[in-house]
């Protein structure tokens, strides 16, 4: 088997499936292949494919053999399957491959002319196995049904267009480090390289083509950062100015931590209750130069890491199912269950009461979820007004006192400028203590 080989990123790429399958998330699968490994890349390409075609790639594979394989072998069927469904590899590539990459692994060498056998077979009769497999909801959105009528719920007839949009690639937007560049200096320079991009967002460029980040000029220098344009929305509308203190509650992996520093000199405190994630703050901060207060601590026990000064702004960037960010995570839908969303909204809601007491009067702070569900976003912060009476919505939209980053519900895109399809799924309440 070559190395850097499509039959090397389909073997290597055959247990993190599995894992996937079982539970673990794609982040955490793709954490366990090595950083600097030539295959990597590849591998995250595979996964990211199979996890937007899963629920096709499963039913394929149960449609086409007669007796369930063992799992290594249903996964080279799956991604094998994925592939050709996206249809960017040639076809006899996809089938050669496969079966290279089951004859060089002891565990599926036998089942290397079953591999072949089924590959071709879909081939064959991928038409008609298509129309009929996508009369399914689950396979033709890639969700769970109790996920896909919780999106009708909230989007109507647009959950069609947006279960859509988020089986394609999600565009890679850019953030300019105000501090080190000017986002026209880097649109002219990007643009002499042929590096085809339009600006989004008062900080934000879009590539057309998206490319590893060593492979973006500026990265390593810190003049530009990977950043969702919607997530960039965040920092502007916290408005932190000089000299204040500031706490970003929940920060990894630092990006809108970086974001408020870019902006503004501020006393800035940065909470991550997970070690390893709060290590990737540190690093994206080293990389910009910029610095924070990095603590490893969970933002809910205040006598664990206050200090008792109050503080003037106050990001929380709640945990949540992440239901906006599907295009980005496709695995998400397949790794919630729907007791998840009640128990984020706990979750969430604690956090909000906790930290409360530590803003000053007339401080502000950002809630703020990457989630489409009414009791992650409106339902939580109403409930939350109506329980303190010091709390003012403050407007970041024209008309809004809530500002939701994705195509919304029909009959509500007033403003349309708000919701391009180029942005995730945010949810974002400023609330004033008076």
């Amino acid at each position: 088997m070559k190395s850097g080989s499509l039959a090397e990123a389909l073997v290597r790429s055959a247990a993190p499936w599995i894992s996937i399958k079982g539970g673990v998330s794609l982040d955490k699968a793709l954490s366990e292949i090595p950083r600097d490994a030539a295959y990597r890349g590849a591998c995250q390409n595979l996964l990211y494919c199979v996890s937007r075609r899963r629920a096709f790639a499963e039913a394929a594979v149960a449609k086409l053999v007669s007796r369930a394989p063992d799992a290594k072998t249903a996964a080279l069927l799956e991604l094998s399957i994925s592939l050709l469904k996206e249809g960017k590899e040639q076809e006899f590539t996809v089938c050669n491959q496969a079966v290279i990459a089951a004859k060089s692994d002891p565990q599926t060498m036998r089942a290397a002319n079953f591999v072949n056998a089924i590959l071709r077979r879909y081939l064959r009769e991928k038409r008609r196995l298509t129309d009929e497999l996508e009369r399914s909801p689950v396979v033709r959105y890639n969700a769970p049904m109790w996920w896909i009528r919780r999106y009708e719920a909230v989007f109507g007839k647009s959950s069609r267009e947006i279960f859509s949009l988020q089986r394609r690639h999600p565009p890679l937007t850019l953030r300019v480090n105000k501090r080190k560049a000017v986002l026209e200096d880097v649109l002219a320079d990007y643009r002499a390289k042929e590096i085809v991009c339009v600006p989004e967002g008062m900080y934000g460029l879009r590539l057309e083509e998206p490319r590893p980040v060593r492979d973006i000029p500026g990265f390593a220098d810190g003049l530009v950062s990977v950043q969702d344009a919607g997530s960039q929305l965040a920092a502007p509308i916290l408005g932190a100015k000089d000299g204040m203190r500031v706490l970003d509650a929940c920060a990894a992996p630092g990006g809108k931590t970086a974001h408020i520093l870019e902006l503004a000199d501020v006393d800035l405190t940065a909470l991550e209750i997970d070690p390893l994630r709060a290590v990737r703050i540190t690093e994206n901060l080293d990389r910009l130069g910029l610095k924070a207060n990095v603590r490893v601590a969970d933002a809910s026990d205040i006598q664990s890491w206050w200090d008792g000064k109050p503080f003037d702004r106050i990001l929380l960037d709640a945990p949540c199912t992440a239901s906006g960010i599907v295009r980005r995570h496709p695995d998400i839908p397949w790794s919630r269950k729907p007791e998840d969303i009640a128990q984020l909204a706990r979750t969430q809601a604690k956090l909000l009461e906790n930290l409360w007491p530590l803003l000053v009067k007339g401080g502000r702070i950002l809630y703020a979820v990457c989630s489409v569900f009414s009791e992650e976003g409106p339902a939580q912060i109403e409930s939350f007004c109506s329980k303190h009476p010091d709390a003012k919505l403050i407007p970041i939209g024209p008309d809004k006192e809530i500002l939701l980053s994705l195509p919304p519900a029909e009959g509500v895109q007033d403003k349309p400028e708000f919701f391009p399809k180029t942005r995730d799924g945010f949810f974002y309440a400023l609330i004033e203590k008076i």
